[in-house]
């Protein structure tokens, strides 16, 4: 009987490590899901902005698609743009959180101060909950992504130049 042929990763070599491809690969990937959810954000801050303003003074009649029509898209994206950036950010968040949860231990946290930090924002303007939910959360939320990337790439640049005490002994000949 013929066993059974394992195959490894394609991405690893033989010595366990990742190539350096595979690594800028997973950086750009990361710096696109950051811009692409920062686009999202503007969207639907700009919808949502636009239409809690708008319901304020009008008493809750929406704008008609041949007012909004005038004055482009991401001044005043319709409702199926925001659909879709919802759509898109919502991807685009969860991917980033799944793949570098692994990475970055201080991701939760990371997150967490932001968030926060966008609802103390938001009370501290008198921001309405449908803004506070649809407008900063969003931002604070690519902004949390952003600061992770820099900051977990900044950790790791620093972990490597500051050597631990003990490493001179491992790097010393055995006698």
């Amino acid at each position: 009987m013929n066993p059974i042929n394992v195959r490894t990763c394609p991405l690893r070599h033989r010595s366990g490590k990742v190539p350096e491809q595979a690594a800028t690969w997973s950086w750009r990937s990361d710096v696109v899901e950051i811009c692409l959810g920062a686009l999202c954000s503007a969207v639907i801050w700009r919808y949502t902005s636009h239409n809690d303003h708008t319901y304020g003074q009008r008493g809750n009649h929406p704008e008609s698609p041949r007012e909004r029509n005038g004055k482009g898209v991401i001044l005043s994206p319709s409702d199926g743009l925001m659909l879709w950036s919802c759509l898109v950010y919502g991807c685009c968040v969860s991917s980033f959180i799944h793949r570098r949860q692994e990475k970055d231990p201080f991701q939760l946290f990371v997150y967490l101060v932001f968030v926060a930090g966008a609802g103390v924002a938001g009370y501290a303007v008198g921001a309405s909950a449908n803004l506070m939910l649809l407008g900063y959360l969003p931002w604070a939320i690519s902004l949390a992504m952003a600061a992770s990337l820099l900051g977990h790439g900044l950790y790791r640049r620093w972990k490597c130049v500051a050597p631990s005490p003990g490493d001179e002994e491992k790097l010393q000949p055995i006698r």
